[in-house]
């Protein structure tokens, strides 16, 4: 299927600065039809430190299985991502293409097996062909690259539904020239549930992964795993963060350096985070939902979650339809500490309740005009606390319906 692209993508893909120490390849090898480049190769000139967090799902792909196994060792010399195949309950010889790909890796590259990642993204269910990826192995390294077109080139090749390549970088302290790159894919099945669809973000700071892994996770918790698509969690999410060993970066922070550091990181992920959204399938407005006066963070969101996963509401934003009633719904079917005597709700400056009270709604053409934007805010405040927690999310049209009827044809 072709895609077209989203009318929320961004007008210009921004470069990535090129990081020394580690080089990256594309091809087709024949899992996408249309001569469509489906793999990647990322290869470090020397093992990194790695943080990863793995889809909780119950049914996870074979790359998830072994990527779990290989984590506790802490180090990264090379990345596989293939698209058009998922590699997902394909039982043992889902299993046996995995350990051949990496063995085949590991031999020509003179890594140890325990150093390479996999990732794989597409149908769930379909054998994986792994001799079309093996074939094209010496054609990756042979072909290795480091400038930004390279690396814009891997960002196409891991989409699938996506309608525009994911990629950010984020440049920090310029006297150390300080850089932290990310490619990222996803536009459907996104309802992240540990970190995100596929992510990879590397820096040429030497980090140690016991120091930098409690921050990681929460930022990861406040960017990609708040935002939904379709409400669906995918077999195969990851999100890989290493470090790439070069004569540069061996630069010691101090806390207030460690501050702006993680600060880059955070704009990093959630720019990343933003373009998944945009290009939630069939999308046609970003949807900011920000939950105010909870009691605790887990109350605000459940309560975000359940408002961004509601088809009713997401099909009203589509419609610019000011039904406000299918958020009081979702707000009432969470989980969550509610007074409906104390909710106060906006459609971005536009005030629908007040502490309960419904407002006389003089200005509802300039509601309806509002949204109509790209872009909208939806504020409900608890008023039952100090917490809060902001989710994103797009709407759903036709067109989210069209793309997965026809998904496999």
């Amino acid at each position: 299927m072709t895609f077209k692209i989203s009318p929320l993508a961004p007008r210009k893909i921004k470069k990535i600065f090129p990081i020394n120490g580690i080089n990256v390849s594309s091809t087709h090898c024949g899992l996408k039809k249309n001569n469509k480049q489906d793999l990647v190769l990322i290869k470090l000139d020397s093992p990194g430190e790695m943080l990863g967090l793995f889809t909780n799902s119950k049914t996870p792909g074979e790359p998830i299985l072994w990527n779990k196994k290989i984590h506790k060792f802490g180090k990264v010399s090379v990345i596989l991502i293939n698209s058009g195949n998922a590699n997902v309950f394909n039982g043992k010889a889902g299993e046996s293409s995995l350990l051949k790909i990496v063995n085949e890796i590991s031999n020509k590259l003179k890594v140890p097996k325990k150093h390479v990642y996999i990732a794989s993204t597409g149908v769930i269910g379909e054998p994986l062909d792994e001799k079309k990826i093996i074939r094209q192995i010496p054609y990756l390294i042979s072909n290795l690259d480091n400038n930004s077109d390279s690396w814009l080139k891997a960002a196409e090749a891991i989409m699938t539904t996506d309608t525009f390549p994911k990629t950010h970088s984020e440049n920090f302290h310029k006297k150390r020239n300080i850089i932290i790159n990310g490619i990222a894919k996803g536009s459907g099945m996104i309802a992240p549930n540990m970190a995100t669809m596929l992510a990879f973000i590397f820096t040429n700071l030497d980090f140690k992964r016991e120091d930098f892994r409690e921050k990681f996770r929460e930022i990861i918790n406040k960017t990609f795993n708040s935002i939904t698509v379709d409400g669906d969690t995918s077999t195969s999410d990851m999100v890989l963060f290493f470090s790439v060993n070069n004569s540069n970066n061996s630069t010691k922070l101090n806390n207030e350096e460690r501050k702006k550091f993680f600060s880059h990181l955070e704009n990093l992920t959630s720019k990343l985070a933003e373009y998944i959204v945009k290009d939630g399938e069939g999308a046609s407005k970003f949807l900011k939902i920000k939950i105010k006066g909870a009691k605790s963070i887990e109350n605000a969101k459940e309560i975000g979650k359940s408002i961004a996963n509601s088809p009713l509401f997401k099909t009203a934003m589509s419609g610019s339809d000011s039904n406000w009633g299918r958020i009081i719904m979702a707000v009432g079917k969470s989980r969550a500490i509610v007074d409906s005597e104390k909710l106060t709700l906006k459609f971005g400056k536009f005030f629908i309740l007040q502490k309960g009270k419904k407002l006389n709604l003089t200005d509802i053409n300039l509601i309806n005009k509002y949204l109509k934007q790209s872009e909208i805010e939806i504020t409900v405040d608890l008023n039952l606390g100090k917490s809060e927690w902001s989710t994103w999310t797009c709407d759903f049209t036709k067109e989210y319906i069209s793309i997965n009827a026809d998904y496999r044809s």
